[in-house]
């Protein structure tokens, strides 16, 4: 029996969600043995933040799962809004490791002669192999997230890009350090670093779930794609006003009003509004639209 398309798509986005936290879980283990054998700020700070990918990526599974329930009495706008509580609650997660990250740095800048980095190689190698995998795994991310609407995928895939130039500057801090007779000023420099981009990351998951769970207005793509769809139906629809529109996961709730011809009938009226709901919900993939006429 084949499944329906929003099925499909669901299935989609919870086998990605899926692999990101094997994946994010592995890089952990990966990396919590290279910082064991050269004692690197710079890849203790990257375990860290992929320990938190792990939380992150297990929140934005459950936010999937729950989203794809459907609608009941209790929430009859469906459970859409999941996923900007997962979002809320990363940006939590988050936060605490930049946090702890600073504290470690700061801590071993003023004792860092109790610190030394050994293998370097080492560190190098196994960041090298941990930014293949981060590339793989954000184009994965990326693709699912475009072809499924999920902004929970979506804004996965940007956390994980930030993981990449992590992983980058920390390849960068201990080949100088190698290159400078073992300096531990770079990787130092880059534990600093690295803790910075874990708050912004903080940031901007926070500010992104508010926006979420505040109902965000549309984005101009979208609007221009509601205006196009109405556009179309001229001359016999004159225009719409009072338009409203919620965001809740990958679904999106809109309602507006059409200006028609007083003359025209009631079932001419009602048809007509419903090819312009089926237009725009073809433009705006994961769309549900109510349309009342209003006489002009």
């Amino acid at each position: 029996m084949e499944l329906p398309t929003s099925d499909l798509l669901g299935k989609r986005r919870s086998n990605t969600a899926k692999t990101t936290v094997k994946v994010a879980l592995g890089l952990v283990v990966v990396k919590a043995v290279a910082f064991l054998y050269t004692g690197s700020s710079g890849i203790l700070g990257s375990a860290l933040d992929s320990l938190f990918d792990v939380l992150a990526s297990l929140l934005v599974l459950w936010a999937i799962i729950t989203a794809e329930r459907p609608a009941d009495a209790d929430h009859p706008w469906g459970h859409g809004k999941a996923e900007g509580l997962a979002a809320l609650f990363q940006s939590l997660f988050i936060l605490v490791s930049g946090l702890g990250l600073a504290v470690h740095t700061v801590n071993r800048f003023l004792h860092h002669d109790a610190y030394t980095i050994e293998m370097p190689w080492v560190g190098v190698g196994v960041m090298a192999i941990s930014s293949v995998a981060t590339i793989w795994l954000v184009r994965r991310l990326q693709t699912v997230a475009r072809e499924t609407g999920s902004p929970a995928l979506a804004a996965d895939s940007k956390h994980y890009t930030s993981d990449l130039m992590m992983n980058l500057a920390v390849i960068v801090g201990l080949a100088l350090g190698w290159l400078l007779d073992g300096a531990t000023w770079p990787d130092l420099v880059v534990g600093v670093g690295i803790s910075l981009l874990i708050l912004n990351t903080a940031r901007e998951v926070f500010l992104s779930s508010v926006e979420i769970l505040m109902d965000r207005g549309l984005r101009p793509r979208e609007a221009a794609a509601i205006l196009e769809s109405v556009a179309s139906f001229a001359p016999q629809v004159a225009g719409f006003h009072d338009l409203r529109s919620r965001h809740s996961g990958a679904d999106i709730f809109l309602e507006l009003h059409l200006d028609l011809d007083r003359h025209m009938s009631f079932v001419e009226a009602h048809d007509l509004s419903e090819e312009v709901g089926a237009a725009i919900e073809k433009a705006l993939p994961n769309s549900m639209v109510t349309v009342h006429a209003d006489p002009l």
